[in-house]
């Protein structure tokens, strides 16, 4: 791999950044693409989104009642499943819904990994249940046939980093495992602490201060650093809100009146601290490890923390090379892609028939069949 420019990189992004929220993007390096569809999907503490084979049918998890949702881009629901339980089709643990992962079929099913039950189960999107195997702890990729693969972080131990695992679906065996590479890469704030592999037997690993390492199949490396950028007030509002009640599942008028009932002022101070604290400090530049993926044509995505109001951002890599970026409407949460189709899990902007002050949560398509910023073949 060739080395990058970063202040190239540093530039296309900062231009991607710029735009005003109301215009429309004026630099070629930020597409905004058609929407295709769109429906709402119950209230969750699971940021998880899995778009199935057909392209049409998304599922995401409902943790609060520990079961699976499918719909359509017509928002028809095609399936709704599951319950708390140890027996077929169920699922453990609903005081945790990191728990469970979804994982697209090849054959339009959706399997579901319960890392309580250390099992693996598939669906029809209707729900009907078609099989379950058990399987070792991982964190499983986008999606399977008969084999499941998945990765785990293993930077506890000394000399490793990620380990690449494939499961046999019909015998739950693992029938491959292997190691990522470790670096080092120079990062000076620290090395990488997540990785995915590409298409390519390469991985791309995700490091502090916005920095992303492309490891090719030989062991060389590209480091790049994307800018971050810090909070504004609107995301102090929200680091408010999960501070206090957790996961900024309240409006701000009651963050308000815990605050007023307080006793004294010391909470109030201890609050205001680490609020300061907040914006002091650049926001991360991911939303986290498993809002990025690698696409057919060995293409990265990622989902970044610019903006994350009006609009959010996708990043796209190429050949470790920063190409552009994918912007929706609203607060993305979660987001998978398969073929021409762009699927996001969104929290809307509260508007001022949002009597509860609580963001409601939807599906979105979108058609990224026609990136303009790509030299590569379609997606499809």
């Amino acid at each position: 791999m060739k080395p990058t420019s970063i202040t190239a990189v540093a530039a296309l992004l900062a231009l991607a950044g710029a735009c005003s929220q109301d215009e429309a993007p004026v630099d070629e390096a930020i597409f905004t693409p058609r929407l295709i569809g769109t429906a709402d999907v119950p209230l969750s503490e699971s940021d998880l989104v899995t778009l199935l084979a057909d392209e049409r049918i998304a599922c995401v998890v409902d943790s609060y009642e520990t079961r699976v949702r499918c719909v359509d881009t017509e928002g028809a629901v095609e399936g709704v499943f599951g319950r708390e339980g140890e027996g077929p089709g169920e699922f453990g643990d609903s005081d945790n819904p990191g728990n469970l992962d979804l994982v697209r079929g090849e054959e339009g099913t959706v399997g579901v990994y319960d890392g309580a039950l250390a099992r693996f189960t598939v669906f029809e999107p209707s729900g009907a249940y078609v099989s379950e195997v058990r399987v070792p702890f991982l964190h499983p990729l986008r999606s399977f046939d008969t084999v499941l693969t998945g990765v785990l972080w293993r930077g506890w131990i000394p000399g490793s980093l990620m380990i690449r695992y494939d499961v046999n679906l019909a015998s739950g065996e693992v029938v491959r495992e292997e190691a990522s590479p470790i670096g080092p890469w120079g990062v000076a704030c620290g090395e990488g602490f997540w990785g995915i592999p590409d298409r390519a037997e390469g991985w791309v690993f995700e490091a502090c201060e916005g920095h992303l390492i492309f490891v090719g199949n030989t062991g060389d490396a590209t480091v790049l650093r994307a800018p971050t950028e810090f909070p504004d007030e609107r995301d102090v509002a929200r680091f408010e809100e999960r501070m206090l009640v957790g996961q900024g599942s309240i409006g701000p008028a009651v963050a308000a009146r815990v605050l007023q009932r307080s006793s004294d002022g010391t909470f109030r101070s201890f609050v205001d601290q680490r609020l300061e604290d907040y914006r002091a400090k650049p926001k991360s530049y991911s939303l986290g490890a498993e809002q990025q993926l690698v696409d057919a044509a060995n293409r990265y995505w990622i989902a970044t923390q610019r903006d994350t109001h009006e609009w959010s951002y996708l990043d796209v890599y190429e050949n470790a090379e920063y190409i552009g970026s994918v912007r929706v409407k609203d607060r993305l949460m979660a987001f998978d892609l398969l073929g021409s189709t762009l699927v996001v899990l969104v929290e809307r902007q509260v508007g001022p028939d949002d009597a509860d002050g609580i963001p409601d949560r939807a599906l979105d398509w979108y058609d990224v069949g026609e990136q303009p910023f790509s030299d590569s073949e379609p997606l499809s």
